[in-house]
């Protein structure tokens, strides 16, 4: 494989907005399933592939370096996109979801018929990030239910059978500081109901 930022089309010095920019283009444009009819697209599918292997490269690079690399792609979910011997459109799953972008990621994991417990895993994730809990469990006790002993699926899972409060705290982690107000909020109220319900 040449350079890794000459095939996403940028410069050594771009920032993380540009390449996870010119990599959801890129991805978007050789994807297999925007090439089904094109007669080039084995060329398509090999170009898809290069894009992947381009980007996980880059953000590996970046990882090792100590820069910061916001959302699922930090330390607690390094993995996603640095598993080099998964297939391209697991690949690209991993990377949407590096990026936080859920429901593309889901797309993908839509049209991949193998269903193997990193597939459920990342299902589960998507849904998560979504905010369709229920749905996210389901997955995560399914990827849990086909590999008993993988940590990560049990963190997950055991995450998600709390109430969503995985999810809430990842919102507190990227800067939403009104989950918080929420809480205030709706204590406000429950107490406001109390004191209705004993004066009358």
């Amino acid at each position: 494989m040449g350079n890794p930022y000459d095939i996403l089309g940028l410069s050594p010095g771009a920032t993380d907005e540009e390449i996870k920019k010119a990599y959801r283009a890129l991805s978007r444009k050789y994807h297999p399933d925007a090439n089904v009819n094109n007669p080039n697209k084995e060329q398509a599918e090999e170009r898809f592939k290069e894009i992947q292997q381009a980007y996980n490269q880059i953000m590996q690079e970046k990882q090792k370096g100590g820069s910061s690399f916001s959302g699922f792609g930090s330390a607690r979910y390094a993995g996603f996109g640095s598993r080099q011997q998964e297939d391209p459109q697991m690949q690209a799953a991993a990377n949407y979801l590096a990026n936080r972008c859920y429901q593309e990621a889901m797309h993908v994991l839509n049209n991949i018929a193998n269903h193997s417990a990193r597939w459920y895993y990342y299902c589960a994730v998507a849904n998560a990030g979504l905010g369709n809990n229920v749905t996210a469990l389901e997955f995560a006790e399914q990827a849990v239910r086909m590999e008993p002993s993988n940590i990560e699926y049990r963190q997950l899972m055991q995450q998600l059978h709390f109430g969503g409060t995985w999810y809430s705290s990842m919102g507190e982690s990227y800067g939403r500081p009104y989950e918080s107000f929420n809480r205030f909020c709706m204590s406000m109220v429950f107490m406001n109901m109390c004191c209705t319900c004993c004066c009358v």
